[in-house]
């Protein structure tokens, strides 16, 4: 019963994440904000395709940490921040540009089986984020090419942005604790994401 519980609490924490990231994407790319006007039609139009791009972009990534996590012998779930989710909304409204919090995943600070190297563990975690979103952004570029839809571009777009903003060097993200355990390899990841951001500008 206690799992069944968790597991659905999860699901309902990633639909609400999705559902309060994919209208703030969508509101901060129809506009500048109340005061600089927003085009809601155009809004109501881009939440589709914005669903669907951050179903991979956002989802996919915390999927990757999380089943990381649980390979490498931790319990991990994804937990949504009720307290930092709603300024995803709110920045767009206010400011014209996003500001996410969502959450994260949870991962307990002992092994429930096997054994391991820490440093290892914490590096293959917290790339695993990061690197689905180059993964993603490099199908969406081969996408991009072969069909020539601006919708693709996008999808490539988010998720090399996605990537490279995680891999920055900064606490809480991804890319500190990368540094920190593992700078050689840290290194050469954050350069591919800069070269796809790069490319795709």
């Amino acid at each position: 019963m206690f799992d069944r519980e968790v597991r659905r609490r999860e699901l309902v924490d990633m639909a609400v994440s999705l559902a309060v990231l994919t209208l703030g994407f969508s509101i901060s790319l129809s506009g500048r904000g109340i005061a600089g006007g927003i085009n809601w039609a155009k809004v109501i139009y881009l939440l589709p395709y914005t669903a669907f791009v951050l179903l991979f972009a956002f989802l996919g990534h915390e999927l990757a940490h999380r089943q990381v996590a649980r390979r490498l012998g931790y319990y991990a779930m994804y937990q949504a921040d009720y307290t930092l989710l709603p300024l995803a909304v709110i920045f767009p409204l206010l400011f014209g540009f996003i500001f996410a919090a969502p959450g994260a995943v949870v991962i307990s600070p002992f092994r429930l089986y096997g054994r391991g190297d820490e440093r290892r563990d914490v590096f293959f975690i917290s790339a695993a984020g990061p690197l689905s979103n180059i993964a993603f952004a490099v199908l969406g570029i081969a996408l991009f090419e072969t069909i020539a839809s601006q919708f693709w571009w996008f999808f490539a777009y988010i998720n090399a942005w996605l990537a490279l903003f995680n891999l920055l060097p900064i606490p809480p993200l991804d890319g500190s604790k990368m540094m920190r355990t593992n700078p050689a390899m840290w290194l050469p990841i954050i350069a591919v994401a800069a070269l796809l951001v790069l490319w795709l500008w």
